[in-house]
């Protein structure tokens, strides 16, 4: 089934290009390297660098609309911390190559409707739910229909999709936010979401967020709770400091209970509390830098986690 989507896809792409005239394929990708070391109680140290190509396709086809498709790539050196899914690949598997996002794009005006594979997240730090696009495979994305855009003063987003799994359970989401700007930087935030598991249970979930920048000084908190009976709450709070445009350093302290996110798929690791140590520095408009330290612990019996991730990553 997936070798069927992605030929379909491929050959869409291609196909449309000759019945689009003079509109050019738009080209774009990245590469980027990431050392990852962990380390958690009673627990051997897992370290590997993981190295990932993507690549990314949009032709236009007139009237706001286009078609996409995205191929990526991972080499992982220790399969255990890669990107990709190894329920479907295997625990041994250390390369993994596929189409892994296609679709139709319509842009009217300000507005980005996106109907196909896609990366999701959910609130406005993926506090809520998170499969992002340093995903790479099969199996690591949702199915279904995006949008954001503004209204007067107001950023309205939402999706309703169902997780591109393995197989069954394909769960479904739902989620809508909207965000009102006091002024040009300062924004308040409300987001719902609704996650329902293939013959399971179903959550709604509700968060609050407020960013605000002030000279080199930017803020950011998020606070979410689900109609889970207990531990169902989950908040998020971070500062950035940038120094000249290039260089800057931030902190983010957070909490995320078992039942808070949207089947434990936070971009916050589920039933922890702990502190990001980040950098992150731009060589130039491609090429980047990004160290984050992540000292945990796990809330259900408070054992000490951490994480080491370095990013080198080129856009092109």
């Amino acid at each position: 089934m997936k070798i069927t989507l992605a030929a379909i896809a491929t050959g869409l792409l291609l196909s449309v290009a000759s019945l689009a005239g003079a509109a050019p394929l738009e080209l774009s990708g990245t590469a980027t390297i990431k050392f990852q070391s962990e380390t958690a109680d009673q627990m051997p140290q897992q370290s590997g660098t993981m190295t990932t190509l993507t690549l990314r396709g949009e032709q236009p086809l007139g009237r706001n609309f286009s078609v996409y498709a995205r191929l990526a790539a991972q080499y992982a050196s220790n399969p255990l911390l890669s990107d990709y899914d190894l329920e479907i690949h295997g625990e041994d598997k250390k390369f993994v190559a596929s189409i892994d996002q296609f679709g139709i794009l319509y842009k009217p005006g300000d507005f980005t409707f996106n109907l196909g594979r896609q990366e999701a997240l959910i609130g406005k730090t993926a506090l809520l739910y998170s499969r992002s696009e340093t995903n790479v495979g099969y199996g690591t994305f949702v199915d279904g229909l995006s949008f954001a855009g503004p209204v007067g003063k107001i950023d309205v987003s939402g999706i309703a999709a169902r997780e591109n799994n393995l197989g069954l359970p394909n769960n479904s989401l739902y989620a809508l936010r909207a965000g009102y700007n006091l002024s040009k930087s300062t924004n308040l935030g409300v987001t719902w979401g609704n996650y329902r598991v293939h013959d399971g249970d179903t959550t709604n979930h509700w968060a609050i967020d407020a960013s605000a920048t002030r000279g080199k000084l930017s803020f950011i908190g998020e606070y979410t709770q689900s109609s889970a009976s207990q531990q169902n709450k989950a908040y998020a709070l971070s500062l950035n400091y940038d120094f000249n445009g290039k260089t800057a350093v931030y902190l983010t302290h957070f909490r995320v209970e078992a039942n808070a996110d949207m089947g434990g798929q936070s971009d916050f690791d589920n039933d922890n509390r702990g502190i990001y140590y980040g950098l992150t520095h731009a060589f130039n408009d491609k090429l980047s830098l990004e160290v984050i330290f992540k000292d945990q612990f796990l809330l259900s019996d408070d054992s000490k986690n951490s994480k080491l991730e370095i990013w080198l990553k080129n856009k092109f």
